[in-house]
Parts: C-alpha cells; structure tokens; sequence
C-alpha cells in the first residue's frame, strides 16, 4: 500500500497523467457536446443508452488500451531511468511486490478514467435533456459497464506490461500496444476467446441491451456467440501467464 501511495503522489508532477486526464475530460466533452446537438428524435442518440454507449465506445475502444500500455511503460522504465530501482530494492521491496504494486497502480488509473467519463455522461444526459430511460436501472447499467471496463481492461493489457518489465526503453511495449489492437480493430468477432481485449468485448454483451448492441457494432454486425465464462476464463488465464512471466523477468534482471 505504501508503495502505491507514493506511486500516486507521483502523479502530480507526471505530465503524461495530465495529459491523460485532460485528453478524457475532452473525450466526455464531445459526448456532451454530441447529445446535445443530435435531436432525440435521432436514432442515433433517442435514449441515454446511446450517450453512455457512444462515450464509452470513445474511451475503451483505442484510447484506454493505448493509454495503459504507455502509462504501464513509464512505471517501469522511469524507475531505470531516474535509477530508483535499486533503491526500492534495498528498502527491501520484493520485486513480487514492485509489480503488483505498478499494476494496481494501473487499475486505479483505468477505473479512474472510467468513472470520470460514466459522470460526464450523466451530467451531459441531464444538461442535454429529453432521455426518457434516463432513470436508475439505466444509470446501474451504464455505472456497471464502465467499472467492468476500467477493471478489466488493465488485466487485457497484462502482456504489454510483460513487455514493458523486459524492456529499458519506450519503443517495444509502445510500439507492441499498438500492434496488439490490431487483431480487435480488423476482427475482434474472430478473436474473441483468444485475444484479451476481444474477450473483455464479450463479458460487455451481456451486461444489458444497450452494450449487447454497442458490441454488435463493434464487432461490425457479427452478433458474439462465445459464452462470456470462456472470455473471462481466457483473459483471466492469459493476465495470469502475463503476471508469472513478468515477475520471472524482473527476478531475473540484476540492477
């Protein structure tokens, strides 16, 4: 715990979370700006499943993974480049320890973003006006989706986070993240299962009709049909060979 306090503490005088934070209050203030503009007698945007659905697509489709993966990266590697590493170690911090703590650390961010953006969709639902399923069932529903989401997305990106344990610069996992959203980009219907971030698509189709229509369009009309157990068993088995080989790495590597 101490050790993610202080990475926290760390956030203030870190330009890229800034940046983050400023890019998502952007992307919640176009979903605003966008429920606002568009008549409720649009199909596009006649309820508020549309608004949540649409500010999420935003942030959870390419922005958060990439996110992730970057700020994953600077965690690690800012502790070779500023050569506090072998400090931490002397505490003594055992490197199970270091990587569990900068993945919590990640969590926190991912969730974070997420429940920034759901509140920016609720006061751009009430400043918008005109939602008639702008109640609480459709609020738990909308509130849900973006906690599954700000969880489990960071479990999807434990591979980039391999890499970027192994590797003393920002090239490789950066460079690898973008690489990976390529599969879910061109045909997340034919990874799901297999690919992490496509699996996390598949939990999302079950949590009401709003995100079930939300991911058929993801999926670029395709409806999912593999069962949300097998998606949550293969992201949570391949987060786990992610965890053990990056602790191993870490074990390995002498500062």
């Amino acid at each position: 715990m101490t050790i993610i306090a202080t990475e926290m503490q760390k956030w203030k005088r870190n330009k890229i979370v800034w940046c983050i934070l400023a890019l998502t209050l952007l992307l919640g203030a176009l979903a605003i700006e966008r429920a606002c503009s568009i008549a409720r007698s649009s199909p596009y945007m006649d309820n508020f499943g549309d608004l949540y659905t649409m500010a999420f697509k935003n942030l959870s489709s390419l922005f958060l993974p990439i996110v992730l993966g970057m700020f994953a990266t600077t965690l690690f590697f800012d502790e070779h480049k500023n050569d506090t590493l072998k400090e931490l170690l002397i505490i003594p911090i055992t490197k199970v320890q270091l990587y569990f703590s900068k993945v919590a650390v990640m969590i926190l961010m991912s969730v974070g973003l997420c429940l920034i953006t759901f509140l920016l969709c609720v006061v751009g639902g009430l400043i918008a006006g005109g939602f008639p399923d702008l109640n609480a069932e459709t609020l738990i529903d909308a509130g849900l989706l973006y906690l599954v989401s700000g969880l489990l997305i960071p479990i999807a990106m434990l591979p980039i986070v391999f890499l970027a344990t192994l590797s003393k610069g920002y090239i490789l996992p950066i460079g690898a993240t973008l690489l990976y959203l390529v599969p879910v980009v061109i045909a997340p219907a034919h990874f799901m299962g297999i690919h992490p971030l496509a699996s996390v698509m598949g939990i999302y189709s079950h949590i009401s009709e709003a995100t079930a229509a939300m991911v058929e369009i993801l999926m670029q009309g395709v409806l999912p049909d593999t069962s949300p157990f097998i998606c949550a068993g293969s992201l949570l088995l391949i987060g786990a060979a992610s965890a053990a080989a990056s602790v191993m790495a870490l074990k390995k590597q002498s500062y």
